[in-house]
């Protein structure tokens, strides 16, 4: 079991990757690409580390389900969909990684505009996810906060009058 901590680091980790290959014009094509694949191992690792939730929570979807729950999940099922989209688009007009596997892509309209409309569908699903976990985001970033901050200094009494009974 992994803990908040750690969860949240690599949740932080997830977002920023993904923020940063987002936009390919300003990491160049290259870092895009490997950045990319890169993401591909923290995805797994979090949809692994969140899958008994995911498994509770599809099984209960027509019974008795927070409907907050049932959005997440909703969100959750596109939001893979979309990675999975722009994963699978990105390689088929990979330029870098293509290449470096000694293969040749010819890139379609098709994919390109699918790689295009999957990774908005991901940033935009992705912030929803995000704005959705909010209050366990700030939660857990509290506790470490209240956790690393120096315990308060104790009183110490000390005695002011110098002069010896006797």
């Amino acid at each position: 079991m992994m803990s908040n901590r750690a969860r949240l680091a690599l949740d932080l980790g997830l977002f920023v990757a993904i923020l940063v290959a987002f936009f390919p014009r300003f990491t160049g094509i290259s870092v895009h690409e490997w950045l990319s694949l890169a993401i591909l191992a923290p995805t797994v690792l979090h949809l692994a580390v969140n899958w008994d939730w995911v498994v509770r929570t599809a099984v209960k979807i027509f019974g008795k389900l927070r409907a907050a729950s049932r959005v997440n999940l909703v969100i959750d099922v596109l939001l893979f969909i979309a990675t999975v989209t722009v994963m699978l688009s990105g390689f088929m007009v990979s330029q870098a990684i293509a290449s470096t596997l000694g293969m040749t892509v010819v890139p379609s309209v098709a994919w390109h505009l699918a790689h295009a409309f999957s990774a908005k569908a991901v940033m935009l699903l992705m912030t929803a996810h995000f704005a959705l976990h909010w209050q366990w985001i700030t939660r857990v970033t509290h506790t470490m906060i209240s956790r690393t901050r120096p315990p308060e200094p104790a009183l110490v009494a000390i005695r002011t009058d110098n002069r010896r009974a006797g």
